[in-house]
């Protein structure tokens, strides 16, 4: 698991000057283009979908900020994604449909979850048998899970949410490459094949403290005069 570190300045003087500054972005959405180009979406043409997504993300200041992107993902593909929440579950296909994102979570273009299994109960494991898309079959008689991927999630390059996981906790590290085979805690940091637990981010106080904060359901714009602790080690400083 790997991050890029960019170290910053954290004197007052510059906090309260960060603090004092217009946000940088909050949810956008365009009422009137906005809704003609989710509409257009429905016309299910690989050009057209691509076309509109790019003009949406540009219009909206990019996934992280972009409210219609959301409509476009809940409806067409299934998949609920939380505001400020970028990455991989804007990238068609990648997630699956049954999965539901927390906000604020930074996900790998990379990552991948599934929410269900080829069937290993009938003749035929090939999904020309239970996939409707292929015309063979009227309906999918597969069930699928439901994943909740909590808020503040972070996970990395090429790591692998399988159908037996349905929640991942708020403040969870997926380390690149992991295959994840089982629920995982609040706050753990998760690596490996199949994955394990090597630590939590925080002692059980501080989890416990940042859980009932619940910090993640306010905007940038409520958060930005708090900036200061976002920057400085949580160990230098209180969350209360």
């Amino acid at each position: 698991m790997t991050a890029h570190v960019h170290t910053l300045p954290t004197t007052s003087a510059t906090l309260e000057q960060i603090a004092s500054a217009p946000a940088r972005g909050g949810p956008r959405a365009f009422p009137v283009l906005g809704e003609l180009l989710f509409r257009a979406y429905g016309m299910k043409t690989g050009f057209v979908r691509d076309l509109v997504r790019r003009l949406v993300a540009r219009l909206e200041g990019g996934t992280m900020f972009s409210v219609t992107m959301r409509r476009i993902f809940s409806t067409y593909h299934g998949v609920d994604v939380g505001m400020y929440t970028h990455g991989g579950p804007f990238i068609v296909d990648n997630m699956a449909p049954g999965t539901v994102i927390g906000r604020y979570a930074s996900i790998a273009e990379t990552a991948r979850t599934f929410t269900r299994n080829h069937p290993m109960n009938t003749r035929s494991t090939s999904a020309l048998f239970f996939n409707p898309h292929f015309g063979l079959v009227p309906h999918d008689p597969v069930a699928r899970s439901r994943l909740k991927i909590g808020n503040d999630v972070w996970i990395g390059h090429n790591a692998i949410i399988l159908p037996s996981v349905t929640s991942i906790g708020d403040g969870a590290v997926i380390g690149a490459g992991a295959v994840v085979h089982r629920d995982v805690p609040p706050y753990a940091v998760v690596t490996g094949h199949p994955c394990r637990i090597v630590r939590y981010r925080f002692s059980e106080e501080i989890i416990a403290e940042l859980l009932a904060s619940r910090w993640w359901e306010k905007s940038v714009e409520e958060l930005q005069p708090e900036i200061g602790k976002f920057l400085r080690p949580i160990e230098d400083d209180t969350i209360r």
